[in-house]
């Protein structure tokens, strides 16, 4: 691929003046691949808690609770992951050697996870514990986690090799080697879980062995695109300090942000670890069935970055606003239309999970809740998205580090000491969303604003010194 196909297949400067279906394509264009992808992982997800629901609800509370702990742990993640991907995307838009971003970007992926390593099963199975959850939840996720850590410097190198290709603009290529890791993780899970066709039984180390395993045929397969084709780009050996602190700058924002929002995920999922491993099962099943729709919003909100980004460097400011009201209303749209099928089957979702009465139960509960929340997820992501493509990147940071604390977490503790009911925390995540749609949306209107406000000024100035020009011409 080209330096020049590279930035064609990504362009999405906006005409204020085109049709919003010309507008709704572009963005679909450059999301779906990212979608695929995402649903790929929540594919691979979801079986594990399908595979592990066989053995028991405290088997699926602690493959799933584990789940949300690792989030936690790939935080450290985006600082190589978001810094290779940015980099990557302004050297081949500038012409540039992209090699110094991802050497860089290796490198720091391989200190950061190489300590993890030996200590990540502890420190997970600590924080589990601190955060309310049973000593079987907990024993059972050390087997689980037991190899994922073995391999976790292979997922973060992997990873970070991905954020190069889609930092180039080969979306296509990361797309099949996903395809080719979601098949490893299943099929090996499958055969480790229960011994099927002869294999040792392994129960929940099984699934754990799943995706590690599927994190090295990933990381093998990119090897072999490298030594075959030259893919993503042609390496050439260039350790750029100017590079590194780059990297440094971009990528540790977003690594803090996730950090604290995951850990305050699972500060919230204590709560409900605190009412037993059914309601903890339910929780963790609910998640996996909106994740769904959470995937489409993330692939339109990294769109909607893309979008604002290159027209606010176009200086096209109207554009911009245009782009991202279309991009927001066609993403509410998709996932309301998601909500409702949450409101309308959540027992049919939840039956794919487990058979379970009790946990179904729950899970019903959760569903019908967060299904009235979901256009809201979508308007806070696509105006996330947008702010952090204007460069604002501090207001996503503080908004998402304080609503979840504010509209989510204090009110359900305090409101728990009256009503011990699971209900109370779920009712609160959509009570927070919505709060933080509204937060997200008029900071966005203040600082669209400002740039529509400048536009207009230039437009007069302009028109004004086309005036003097004619004067004088006269």
């Amino acid at each position: 691929m080209s330096h020049t196909s590279s930035s064609k297949q990504g362009k999405l400067i906006v005409d204020p003046n085109e049709g919003w279906w010309l507008v709704a394509n572009k963005v679909i264009r450059l999301s779906l691949p990212i979608i695929l992808s995402n649903l790929l992982y929540t594919i691979e997800s979801a079986f594990s808690i399908i595979l592990v629901s066989g053995l028991s609800a405290t088997a699926v509370a602690a493959v799933g609770y584990s789940a949300s702990m690792l989030w936690f742990i790939y935080s450290l993640m985006a600082l190589s992951y978001t810094g290779t991907l940015v980099l990557v995307a302004q050297m081949t838009g500038a012409r540039k050697n992209p090699s110094p971003a991802l050497l860089w970007g290796l490198l720091i992926s391989f200190l950061i996870a190489l300590p993890l390593t030996f200590i990540g099963t502890d420190f997970v199975a600590f924080l589990m514990g601190k955060f309310g959850a049973s000593d079987q939840v907990v024993s059972l996720a050390r087997e689980y986690l037991d190899p994922i850590f073995a391999f976790i410097t292979i997922g973060f190198i992997t990873n970070t090799i991905y954020a190069a290709y889609n930092g180039y603009g080969d979306t296509k290529t990361p797309f099949k080697v996903s395809l080719l890791m979601n098949v490893v993780n299943i099929s090996t899970a499958y055969l480790l879980i229960y011994g099927n066709l002869g294999f040792p039984r392994m129960e929940v180390r099984g699934a754990g062995w799943g995706i590690a395993l599927s994190e090295l045929v990933g990381f093998l397969a990119y090897v072999m695109l490298y030594i075959t084709k030259k893919k993503p780009f042609p390496l050439h050996w260039d350790f750029s300090k100017s590079v590194l602190l780059s990297i440094l700058r971009i990528g540790t924002p977003t690594a803090l942000e996730r950090a604290f929002s995951s850990l305050s995920f699972n500060i919230f999922v204590g709560f409900l670890a605190s009412f037993g491993d059914k309601v903890l099962a339910a929780h963790q099943i609910g998640l996996r069935v909106e994740s769904v729709s959470f995937m489409i919003g993330f692939g339109f909100m990294i769109a909607s970055t893309t979008l604002s980004g290159q027209n606010w460097g176009a200086k096209n400011y109207a554009g911009l606003d245009y782009g991202v009201r279309i991009t927001a209303h066609m993403t509410a749209f998709l996932m309301g239309f998601m909500g409702v099928l949450l409101a309308l089957f959540p027992k049919h979702f939840s039956l794919i999970f487990t058979r379970d009465v009790q946990v179904i139960e729950y899970a019903v509960y959760y569903l019908v809740i967060v299904a009235f929340s979901q256009p809201q997820m979508a308007y806070a992501s696509i105006y996330s998205g947008a702010l952090k493509g204007m460069g604002k990147t501090h207001i996503p940071l503080l908004v998402n580090s304080t609503s979840f604390w504010v509209f989510r977490i204090i009110p359900s503790y305090v409101l728990l000491r009256y009503f011990h009911t699971p209900l109370v925390p779920w009712i609160f995540m959509s009570v927070e969303m919505t709060a933080r749609a509204l937060i997200f949306y008029l900071a966005y209107r203040r600082e669209i604003s400002k740039l529509l406000n400048c536009e207009r000024e230039e437009k007069r100035c302009k028109e004004a010194g086309i005036e003097v020009i004619k004067r004088q011409a006269l």
